[in-house]
């Protein structure tokens, strides 16, 4: 995939996707507080409150989430290099 038009167009999902999660993410952490007291009443310590909120299903959703825009962040930098090399090469910069 060095077409650059390809390489935009697959950048530009990859945005898209990535505004998605984050607004998913956003609406897990707007609820984590609130969520978070509620577990912390049950445990003896902040530690025991977060091994369980990550075991939650919201918990893991959080986790799942921020991995998957790390992974879009690095995909859409290195699509971005690509089109940077490819339009130095079109103007013989390279």
């Amino acid at each position: 995939m060095n077409n650059p038009h390809q390489l935009a167009e697959r950048r530009h999902e990859l945005s898209v996707l990535y505004a998605r999660a984050s607004e998913q993410l956003g609406t897990i952490l707007s609820e984590k507080p609130r969520e978070w007291l509620k577990i912390r009443q049950d445990t003896k310590s902040d530690k025991s409150a977060d091994l369980e909120w990550d075991a939650s299903e919201v918990g893991k959703e959080e986790i799942r989430l921020r991995y998957l825009l790390k992974g879009m962040e690095k995909e859409i930098s290195g699509i971005k290099t690509l089109l940077d090399v490819l339009s130095n090469e079109s103007r013989n910069q390279y």
